[in-house]
């Protein structure tokens, strides 16, 4: 079964839970989102949880910040930005994205700009 949450604090009034169970229903796969609350200071023993139990997280500020020095590996793009929303385990190795960026662009073009 696949496991993913969203990592923040707080995080109880997240949407994601929601919206990423119905992702997961609707596509037919076996798996839970949930949201996990997580204190600055409790980060780095959340990531090893994550190493060891989850296939991804999604990470709120301040968070976003902070995993940079707990990852394996940083896109270029979110050490540019120095920020990663999206945390990726493959085989106990944690993997850094930024995909607020692209998504902030592609919204900006769906809108008309240029």
């Amino acid at each position: 079964m696949l496991r993913f949450a969203v990592l923040g604090h707080p995080v109880a009034h997240s949407l994601s839970p929601a919206m990423h169970r119905f992702a997961l229903e609707s596509l037919g796969l076996a798996g839970v989102y949930e949201a996990l609350e997580t204190p600055l200071e409790a980060l780095p023993v959340r990531l090893g949880a994550v190493r060891e139990g989850y296939r991804g997280v999604n990470l709120t500020l301040p968070l976003k910040e902070a995993a940079l020095a707990h990852l394996d590996w940083v896109s270029p793009e979110a050490q540019r930005i120095g920020a990663v929303n999206t945390v990726l385990q493959v085989e106990g190795r944690l993997f850094g994205f930024n995909t607020d960026a692209p998504g902030f662009l592609e919204a900006l073009k769906a809108g008309g700009s240029p």
